[in-house]
């Protein structure tokens, strides 16, 4: 019993980590629709700088804490995987600057990191390997 206390004990983290993600990505895909019908009033908070490296940056340590910590246990490589492609996506986004397609970036961003937690979550959900203490 004392070998699943780990896996239970990350489960709040990785259920506010799955929010930031998903948080992330519907901040993304609301961007130009909330931009079209109030460009002043929400884009010059909301949708700065400051709020979206925040977001950016809370989701990918919580998820690289989790991700990492849910690998050295069950070894499964995927979730890591897929964390990589959002932080490629993050770079490719930091490179291209253009304020039209940051909105894709970030929508791509949001879904990677949020399916990674989803592949690590249904790994340990069906894991019958044996966690180290």
């Amino acid at each position: 019993m004392s070998k699943q206390k780990p896996v239970k004990q990350f489960m709040p983290l990785e259920k506010l980590g799955l929010f930031l993600s998903f948080a992330c990505a519907i901040h993304c895909l609301a961007m130009p629709f909330v931009l079209f019908f109030a460009p002043y009033f929400i884009g010059t908070y909301a949708f700065g700088p400051v709020v979206e490296w925040v977001l950016v940056a809370s989701s990918f340590a919580l998820a690289a804490y989790l991700l990492i910590a849910d690998y050295l246990l069950h070894r499964n490589v995927w979730p890591l995987v897929f964390l990589g492609i959002g932080l490629f996506i993050k770079i490719i986004d930091i490179f291209v600057g253009q304020q039209s397609d940051e909105w894709i970036f970030g929508t791509l961003l949001g879904v990677s990191v949020a399916y990674a937690y989803w592949i690590n979550f249904k790994h340990k959900s069906a894991c019958t390997c044996k966690i180290k203490s």
